[in-house]
């Protein structure tokens, strides 16, 4: 008779370890995914950052392209008032790094370099 009061609630304690197991690693199963799908919106975010880098610094060269070649086109554009201001005007040229028209002449028979601005009449 001891036995049979005893198999009900063994039963019903065997049942809930079972059940509970299951729900466990549902559970664990689902944070698993969570974890995954969180690095996947990570990577995918990373590789957005990264492209949008690469953008951007495609843009600041282009710009800086552009730049230097319209200061370049400004000083070829100044070249041929030089060479009537000055006869010894050999040629111009943009320089990048001065952010400035650098001028060619010949001075003594050897060719030297100038910023324009530092460029006067001689009297």
């Amino acid at each position: 008779m001891d036995k049979q009061k005893l198999i009900l609630p063994i039963s019903i304690l065997l049942g809930c370890i079972i059940l509970g197991g299951f729900f466990y690693a549902s559970q664990i199963n689902k944070q698993k995914s969570i974890e995954k799908q969180q690095e996947i919106d990570l990577a995918v975010k990373r590789d957005e950052l990264q492209i949008k880098q690469e953008i951007d610094q495609a843009q600041i060269d282009r710009d800086k392209a552009d730049t230097t070649f319209n200061n370049n086109l400004k000083c070829q554009t100044l070249l041929k008032d030089l060479k009537q201001r000055w006869s010894n005007v050999v040629g111009i040229y943009y320089d990048e790094w001065e952010n400035t028209c650098i001028v060619k002449y010949t001075k003594n028979g050897k060719t030297e370099e100038g910023a324009i601005e530092g460029m006067q009449d001689t009297k």
